[in-house]
């Protein structure tokens, strides 16, 4: 399906704008879109997502892939090392004074409340 498609395409699109930027096209799931009926999918739903400002559940979302066993936690540590490499790098105080009062006994955070502290924060 396309929507398969768009997520191996470095994006995540969300069902209704999937359908949405399919309007016209068969939509017979047994039938194969060629790349030029797809490349257009492709590109609306791209759009869409580039004008989108992240919100909190997108950023808890992109939490879970470093979250193996699906548990609502990050060991402190890797999350420390991620927060400072990827992206818009935070600094090693910038860190600390995010994860303060965050991190349980085993060293983990649960990163909803992270995402949720730093979305107020913005």
């Amino acid at each position: 399906s396309s929507g398969i498609n768009a997520e191996y395409g470095g994006i995540n699109p969300t069902n209704a704008m999937i359908e949405k930027a399919q309007q016209g096209l068969d939509k017979d799931p047994t039938k194969r879109i060629g790349f030029n009926k797809f490349l257009p999918v492709y590109e609306t739903v791209k759009a869409e997502l580039a004008t989108r400002p992240m919100t909190m559940v997108d950023y808890i979302e992109g939490m879970k892939v470093f979250d193996r066993d699906l548990v609502g936690f990050l060991f402190a540590g890797e999350l420390k090392h991620l927060l400072t490499i990827l992206g818009e790098k935070l600094t090693d105080d910038q860190v600390v004074e995010a994860f303060k009062g965050l991190v349980d006994d085993d060293g983990n955070i649960r990163y909803k409340d992270l995402v949720e502290r730093l979305h107020t924060k913005n």
